[in-house]
Protein backbone atom coordinates (compact mmCIF):
# COMPACT_ATOMS: atom_id res chain seq x y z
CA UNK A 1 0.00 0.00 0.00
CA UNK A 2 1.50 3.53 -0.89
CA UNK A 3 2.40 5.59 2.22
CA UNK A 4 2.61 9.34 1.95
CA UNK A 5 4.49 10.77 4.59
CA UNK A 6 3.04 14.74 6.31
CA UNK A 7 3.33 16.44 9.04
CA UNK A 8 0.80 16.13 12.07
CA UNK A 9 -0.63 19.54 11.09
CA UNK A 10 -1.43 18.57 7.54
CA UNK A 11 -4.59 16.78 8.75
CA UNK A 12 -7.82 18.54 8.68
CA UNK A 13 -11.66 17.85 9.52
CA UNK A 14 -10.48 14.02 8.79
CA UNK A 15 -8.67 15.14 5.39
CA UNK A 16 -5.08 15.02 4.07
CA UNK A 17 -4.46 16.16 0.36
CA UNK A 18 -1.55 14.66 -1.49
CA UNK A 19 0.57 16.98 -3.23
CA UNK A 20 3.42 17.19 -5.38
CA UNK A 21 5.48 14.29 -6.61
CA UNK A 22 3.53 11.93 -4.47
CA UNK A 23 0.25 12.91 -6.23
CA UNK A 24 1.79 12.36 -9.59
CA UNK A 25 3.38 9.60 -8.56
CA UNK A 26 -0.22 7.90 -7.39
CA UNK A 27 -1.54 9.16 -10.23
CA UNK A 28 0.31 8.08 -13.08
CA UNK A 29 3.27 5.40 -12.25
CA UNK A 30 0.42 3.82 -9.73
CA UNK A 31 -3.13 4.60 -11.77
CA UNK A 32 -5.05 5.27 -8.18
CA UNK A 33 -8.30 5.42 -8.58
CA UNK A 34 -11.04 7.14 -6.30
CA UNK A 35 -12.03 4.37 -3.65
CA UNK A 36 -8.40 3.12 -3.86
CA UNK A 37 -6.68 2.88 -0.07
CA UNK A 38 -3.10 4.12 1.20
CA UNK A 39 -1.70 5.06 4.36
CA UNK A 40 -1.00 8.34 5.83
CA UNK A 41 2.20 8.45 7.97
CA UNK A 42 2.39 11.63 10.07
CA UNK A 43 5.15 12.73 12.74
CA UNK A 44 2.98 11.01 15.21
CA UNK A 45 0.23 8.35 13.81
CA UNK A 46 -0.33 6.17 10.74
CA UNK A 47 -4.02 6.06 9.44
CA UNK A 48 -5.50 3.86 6.80
CA UNK A 49 -7.09 6.56 4.47
CA UNK A 50 -9.49 6.42 0.90
CA UNK A 51 -8.66 8.46 -2.31
CA UNK A 52 -11.74 10.79 -2.21
CA UNK A 53 -11.36 13.09 -5.10
CA UNK A 54 -8.19 13.14 -7.68
CA UNK A 55 -7.85 16.45 -8.63
CA UNK A 56 -4.93 18.11 -11.59
CA UNK A 57 -2.40 18.97 -9.04
CA UNK A 58 -3.27 17.38 -6.14
CA UNK A 59 -5.48 14.18 -4.53
CA UNK A 60 -7.93 14.49 -1.49
CA UNK A 61 -8.29 11.76 0.81
CA UNK A 62 -10.24 11.16 3.52
CA UNK A 63 -8.86 9.21 7.20
CA UNK A 64 -11.07 5.97 7.89
CA UNK A 65 -9.02 4.04 10.80
CA UNK A 66 -5.88 4.95 12.81
CA UNK A 67 -2.93 2.23 12.75
CA UNK A 68 -1.85 0.93 15.97
CA UNK A 69 1.46 0.03 14.28
CA UNK A 70 5.28 0.99 14.99
CA UNK A 71 8.06 -0.48 12.75
CA UNK A 72 11.11 1.89 14.50
CA UNK A 73 14.23 0.48 16.19
CA UNK A 74 13.96 1.69 19.85
CA UNK A 75 17.64 2.77 19.82
CA UNK A 76 18.77 5.27 17.51
CA UNK A 77 21.29 4.35 14.97
CA UNK A 78 23.09 7.16 13.05
CA UNK A 79 25.55 6.14 10.03
CA UNK A 80 28.64 8.70 9.48
CA UNK A 81 29.40 7.74 5.56
CA UNK A 82 32.51 8.22 4.42
CA UNK A 83 30.87 9.72 1.07
CA UNK A 84 32.29 7.20 -1.99
CA UNK A 85 32.36 7.43 -5.96
CA UNK A 86 29.49 7.17 -8.04
CA UNK A 87 25.86 6.59 -6.91
CA UNK A 88 27.35 4.16 -3.90
CA UNK A 89 26.08 6.51 -1.58
CA UNK A 90 22.34 5.78 -3.14
CA UNK A 91 22.70 1.72 -2.55
CA UNK A 92 24.17 2.45 1.09
CA UNK A 93 21.77 5.27 2.26
CA UNK A 94 18.54 2.86 0.47
CA UNK A 95 19.25 -0.57 2.18
CA UNK A 96 20.61 0.99 5.47
CA UNK A 97 16.94 2.38 5.91
CA UNK A 98 15.58 -0.42 5.17
CA UNK A 99 17.36 -2.06 8.29
CA UNK A 100 16.10 0.98 10.03
CA UNK A 101 18.98 3.32 10.80
CA UNK A 102 17.75 6.68 11.83
CA UNK A 103 20.32 9.58 10.60
CA UNK A 104 22.88 9.79 7.68
CA UNK A 105 25.80 11.94 8.24
CA UNK A 106 27.61 12.31 4.52
CA UNK A 107 31.30 12.31 5.68
CA UNK A 108 34.50 14.26 4.14
CA UNK A 109 37.34 12.31 5.22
CA UNK A 110 41.36 12.37 4.11
CA UNK A 111 40.91 9.69 1.41
CA UNK A 112 37.60 10.95 -0.08
CA UNK A 113 37.64 10.64 -3.36
CA UNK A 114 34.49 12.72 -4.62
CA UNK A 115 35.10 16.51 -4.40
CA UNK A 116 31.66 18.93 -3.62
CA UNK A 117 33.08 22.12 -4.32
CA UNK A 118 30.11 23.86 -5.11
CA UNK A 119 27.38 24.74 -3.16
CA UNK A 120 24.52 24.15 -5.81
CA UNK A 121 26.29 20.51 -6.14
CA UNK A 122 26.59 19.34 -2.88
CA UNK A 123 23.03 20.50 -2.49
CA UNK A 124 21.75 18.60 -5.70
CA UNK A 125 23.35 15.40 -3.64
CA UNK A 126 21.71 16.39 -0.26
CA UNK A 127 18.51 15.85 -2.08
CA UNK A 128 18.73 13.37 -4.32
CA UNK A 129 20.40 11.54 -1.15
CA UNK A 130 17.02 12.78 0.84
CA UNK A 131 14.81 11.99 -1.98
CA UNK A 132 16.29 7.79 -1.66
CA UNK A 133 15.44 7.42 2.07
CA UNK A 134 12.25 8.71 1.68
CA UNK A 135 11.45 6.18 -0.99
CA UNK A 136 12.90 3.38 0.92
CA UNK A 137 11.27 4.40 4.02
CA UNK A 138 8.01 4.42 1.60
CA UNK A 139 8.73 0.64 1.19
CA UNK A 140 10.35 -0.70 4.19
CA UNK A 141 6.90 0.47 5.69
CA UNK A 142 8.90 3.06 8.07
CA UNK A 143 7.22 5.27 10.85
CA UNK A 144 9.79 8.30 10.12
CA UNK A 145 11.81 9.20 7.24
CA UNK A 146 15.35 9.12 8.14
CA UNK A 147 17.06 12.59 7.63
CA UNK A 148 19.78 12.95 5.43
CA UNK A 149 22.53 15.37 7.44
CA UNK A 150 24.50 18.30 5.95
CA UNK A 151 27.87 17.29 4.79
CA UNK A 152 30.64 17.29 7.35
CA UNK A 153 34.42 16.49 7.79
CA UNK A 154 36.12 14.37 9.85
CA UNK A 155 37.24 17.17 12.38
CA UNK A 156 33.75 18.54 12.42
CA UNK A 157 32.40 15.17 13.21
CA UNK A 158 35.00 14.45 16.12
CA UNK A 159 33.75 17.84 17.33
CA UNK A 160 29.93 17.40 17.39
CA UNK A 161 30.51 13.60 19.02
CA UNK A 162 32.78 14.44 21.92
CA UNK A 163 30.24 15.24 24.22
CA UNK A 164 27.59 12.73 22.78
CA UNK A 165 26.06 10.14 25.02
CA UNK A 166 26.51 7.52 22.67
CA UNK A 167 28.26 4.38 21.63
CA UNK A 168 30.56 5.64 18.72
CA UNK A 169 31.81 2.55 16.94
CA UNK A 170 34.99 3.28 13.95
CA UNK A 171 35.06 -0.51 11.81
CA UNK A 172 38.60 0.31 10.74
CA UNK A 173 40.60 -2.33 8.57
CA UNK A 174 44.20 -1.81 10.25
CA UNK A 175 42.51 -3.48 13.73
CA UNK A 176 42.37 -6.76 14.24
CA UNK A 177 41.87 -7.46 18.18
CA UNK A 178 38.91 -5.64 19.17
CA UNK A 179 35.61 -6.68 17.90
CA UNK A 180 32.13 -5.30 17.36
CA UNK A 181 31.03 -8.05 19.83
CA UNK A 182 32.86 -6.96 22.26
CA UNK A 183 31.58 -3.12 22.58
CA UNK A 184 27.85 -4.56 22.65
CA UNK A 185 27.56 -6.25 26.13
CA UNK A 186 26.48 -2.88 27.46
CA UNK A 187 23.41 -1.36 25.18
CA UNK A 188 23.38 2.14 24.69
CA UNK A 189 19.95 4.24 23.76
CA UNK A 190 22.56 5.68 20.63
CA UNK A 191 24.87 5.06 18.22
CA UNK A 192 27.10 6.23 15.71
CA UNK A 193 28.74 3.86 13.31
CA UNK A 194 31.24 5.76 11.51
CA UNK A 195 32.53 4.45 8.23
CA UNK A 196 35.81 5.34 5.75
CA UNK A 197 35.44 5.80 1.65
CA UNK A 198 37.25 3.36 -0.56
CA UNK A 199 41.05 4.24 0.63
CA UNK A 200 39.75 3.85 4.28
CA UNK A 201 40.21 6.41 7.26
CA UNK A 202 43.69 7.97 7.63
CA UNK A 203 45.66 6.93 11.01
CA UNK A 204 45.29 10.54 12.29
CA UNK A 205 42.01 10.02 11.86
CA UNK A 206 41.80 7.07 13.84
CA UNK A 207 43.55 8.94 16.23
CA UNK A 208 41.32 11.85 16.59
CA UNK A 209 38.16 9.49 17.19
CA UNK A 210 40.22 7.63 20.13
CA UNK A 211 40.78 10.92 22.00
CA UNK A 212 37.14 10.89 22.13
CA UNK A 213 36.57 7.57 23.68
CA UNK A 214 35.37 6.03 20.00
CA UNK A 215 35.82 2.00 19.50
CA UNK A 216 38.17 1.18 16.54
CA UNK A 217 36.72 -2.14 15.67
CA UNK A 218 37.60 -4.94 13.24
CA UNK A 219 34.22 -6.64 11.18
CA UNK A 220 36.32 -10.06 10.45
CA UNK A 221 39.44 -11.14 8.84
CA UNK A 222 38.17 -10.34 5.35
CA UNK A 223 38.21 -6.69 4.12
CA UNK A 224 34.83 -5.26 3.58
CA UNK A 225 33.86 -2.85 0.59
CA UNK A 226 32.85 0.89 2.17
CA UNK A 227 29.44 0.40 0.94
CA UNK A 228 28.67 -3.39 2.56
CA UNK A 229 30.62 -1.96 5.93
CA UNK A 230 27.84 -0.06 7.22
CA UNK A 231 24.99 -2.33 6.66
CA UNK A 232 27.09 -5.07 8.05
CA UNK A 233 28.44 -3.17 11.30
CA UNK A 234 24.48 -1.85 11.83
CA UNK A 235 23.15 -4.88 11.57
CA UNK A 236 24.91 -6.33 14.25
CA UNK A 237 24.52 -3.51 16.77
CA UNK A 238 20.70 -3.80 15.68
CA UNK A 239 21.02 -7.77 16.26
CA UNK A 240 23.05 -7.43 19.63
CA UNK A 241 19.92 -4.94 20.98
CA UNK A 242 17.00 -7.26 20.15
CA UNK A 243 16.18 -5.43 16.65
CA UNK A 244 16.11 -8.19 14.97
CA UNK A 245 13.91 -10.77 16.90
Amino acid sequence: MFRYFCADDCIEDGRVVVTDGDARHLKTILRAQEGDEISVVTESDEYRARIEEIRKDDIICSLEEKIERNNETRINVTLCQGIPKQTKMETIIQQNVELGVKSFIPLITERTVVKLNDKDREQKKLDRWQKIAKESAKQSKRNIIPQVEDIVTVKELVERLKNEDAKIIVPYELEDMKMLKDVLSEPKQDYYIVIGPEGGFDIKEIEMFKEIGAHIVTLGKRILRTETAGIVAASVVMYACGEMN
